[in-house]
């Protein structure tokens, strides 16, 4: 029987807004490289069985037109670790992240009912650290998020053209 593997344990709301906390603060950068203008503020997030808690979001803007923002999700995704959306005026793009390679497939095979093998198969192919992952829809595989993907990602939600 395949199943997808539950090892990780459920993420803290403190962690959760850590890790927005580092991407925003990265994504920040690229925007300001390329001449955009960046301005913080805070959501207030309520998850099941949580404590309402409030996590960074980013707004981008140039010259006082916004293009588009990062908006925390939650920390309570099936499959991953926690959401960001970049959301633009055209479209928006989920991020997620992932611990390790990600999630997983096990198997067992048990007879006489004792388990006598297991295996582990990651569900996504290019997960191979932590980190915030693009999952490319048509083909089901997973880009880490680096300033190029993320460029060419705030173009195709903003529509906006880099000079």
């Amino acid at each position: 029987m395949t199943e997808p593997k539950s090892e990780h344990v459920l993420l803290s709301s403190e962690e959760y807004v850590q890790r927005v906390a580092t991407f925003l603060r990265e994504a920040s950068g690229w925007c300001k490289d390329r001449g955009l203008s960046v301005e913080y503020d805070v959501v207030t997030l309520r998850e099941e069985r949580m404590a309402e808690y409030e996590a960074p979001s980013l707004y981008i803007s140039k010259e006082g037109v916004s293009l588009a923002k990062i908006v925390p999700v939650g920390s309570r995704i099936i499959g991953a670790q926690g959401r960001v959306d970049l959301i633009g005026r055209v479209t928006r793009h989920a991020f997620l992240f992932y611990v390790g390679k990600g999630p997983q497939f096990s198997t067992q095979t048990v007879v006489g009912g004792k388990s006598t093998s297991s295996s582990s198969t990651p569900m996504l192919s290019r997960v191979d650290r932590e980190g915030w992952y693009w999952i490319e829809a048509r083909v089901r595989r997973a880009k880490r998020v680096e300033e190029n993907l993320f460029i060419d990602l705030f173009t195709d939600v903003s529509d906006y053209e880099f000079e």
